[in-house]
């Protein structure tokens, strides 16, 4: 008899976790709950950098662990001719600054990272002194989400558009539920270390940009996607306010404008508010509680702060050997 798996959540880690479990575990029934699917999920609106970033204080041994995973993951799709589809691609990047940048941990996971010479960076940036150059990868949520519920769809993979308020009203109807709910974990789960990290970000039509820059002094970054470039800097930690503000509009287009000044030429395409799912770490654990005369089951990967592209596939894997264990098998 196949066993019942629900997945709470239809963005990046609900959807990579979905993917997993039902590939890697043999004899289960995977069914997706969800209240919102791409394209109107928090994934949606993320640039999809391949970075590791605000994820609070999360053990850099894990940062590392599922960061590497997921970016073996990304490099072994992009190799596919299902990268296009997907919207998986390489992104070269630069971070600028007027004060010295060390080196970050994940540097060896990356392509063709360097400490960049003042020279050839004042050249390229004239306001700054410092930088670092790499290559990581691009995940265009917009098209990587739909592909990943394609995936999950063609391997007999089933959803179920619900909102869960409460994780004991599914009580005997999965064999182990998983909790990707993101920033809904705070009502959830009661958890109230969550708290939203808002980005205001502004979508431009300017084909002419090719690389990511992110200027460490004015915090701001510049992205260029598929069909658009986004530009974006906020990560205010508390602020549930998902309207635009305008007033930051302008400060965030003269702070780009700096790194670029063409982008005075730019259309915009759009603008996107959205609350990363903050914690003072990534939470990945299972956990049982007796409700009544019953066993509930639960892994929870949720809490990703700016970092869920990052470390979706790896935390996907973690999520899959602990639903195993919940399952009996190891």
């Amino acid at each position: 008899m196949a066993r019942n798996i629900a997945v709470i959540g239809a963005g990046v880690i609900g959807l990579a976790s979905a993917v997993n479990i039902l590939e890697e575990i043999p004899n289960v029934t995977v069914t997706v709950l969800a209240d919102k699917f791409s394209p109107n999920t928090t994934s949606d609106g993320a640039a999809g950098f391949w970075e590791p970033h605000a994820a609070a204080d999360t053990p850099e041994h894990l940062q590392r662990h599922w960061g590497e995973v997921t970016f073996r993951h990304l490099e072994a799709l992009c190799r596919t001719e299902e990268s296009s589809v997907a919207g998986v691609t390489t992104l070269s990047a630069y971070h600028i600054s007027k004060e010295p940048i060390k080196d970050e941990f994940w540097a060896s996971t990356v392509y063709n990272y360097r400490q960049v010479p003042t020279e050839e960076i004042s050249r390229q940036y004239p306001h700054a002194k410092y930088g670092i150059f790499f290559t990581s990868f691009l995940a265009e949520c917009r098209m990587y989400l739909p592909w990943l519920m394609r995936r999950f769809k063609e391997q007999g993979g089933k959803v179920v558009n619900k909102h869960v308020f409460n994780l004991e009203e599914l009580v005997g109807q999965y064999d182990v539920i998983v909790n990707c709910t993101g920033l809904h974990s705070r009502s959830l789960v009661s958890d109230d270390s969550m708290q939203p990290i808002r980005g205001q970000v502004v979508r431009v039509k300017a084909p002419w940009l090719k690389h990511f820059v992110y200027d460490v002094t004015a915090d701001c970054a510049v992205i260029p996607c598929s069909n658009n470039v986004l530009i974006t800097a906020t990560a205010e930690i508390g602020n549930w306010n998902t309207e635009p503000d305008p007033e930051y509009r302008k400060k965030l287009w003269k702070s780009c404008c700096t790194i670029f000044p063409s982008l005075k030429h730019a259309t915009v395409d759009y603008e996107w508010v959205g609350l990363r799912p903050g914690r003072p770490s990534v939470r990945l654990e299972k956990e049982i509680r007796k409700v009544k005369d019953e066993y509930l089951k639960i892994v929870h990967n949720y809490g990703h702060g700016g970092a869920g592209i990052t470390f979706h596939w790896g935390c996907a894997q973690d999520t899959t050997a602990l639903v195993a264990e919940l399952l009996g098998r190891k």
